[in-house]
């Protein structure tokens, strides 16, 4: 290779460099934790919270699900511990958390405090968030 080919090479393959975007992994990106509500679950003694209470503990990750065709509520969001339902978070915290959800946010639900002895309300209470990216 002669220096007239060996300088076209590096020069060509220093502007390409420049024309190469470096990725950047989502997970490497900090994120936020956004707080959205603290609160009881509403109805938690009319569905499979008592049968499921002595199973439950703080820091127990939960499950959202947006009910948007709930007759009595249309922000309403149900709240699950795997396949038990334990109720809805209350309806005066729904509403920004439901539009969050219906645009494709991630809710985050953890248990952050238990108290049997709130019968019928009051037994678990939750914490709400979503991650954003800074």
């Amino acid at each position: 290779m002669n220096r007239k080919h060996f300088f076209s090479k590096l020069l060509l393959g220093s502007i390409g460099a420049l024309f190469i975007k470096p990725t950047v992994n989502a997970n490497d990106r900090p994120t936020q934790r956004i707080n959205l509500a603290s609160e009881y679950i509403a109805g938690f003694s009319y569905y499979d919270g008592p049968e499921i209470e002595n199973l439950l503990s703080v820091n127990m990750m939960l499950n959202l699900n947006r009910e948007p065709h709930n007759r009595y509520d249309k922000n309403a969001i149900e709240v699950f511990c795997g396949d038990a339902k334990l109720g809805y978070i209350p309806r005066n915290a729904n509403v920004t958390i439901a539009r969050l959800m219906d645009q494709g946010v991630e809710i985050e639900a953890q248990i952050v405090g238990l108290n049997p002895n709130a019968y019928p309300f009051g037994n678990v209470k939750t914490e709400l968030w979503y991650n954003s990216n800074i």
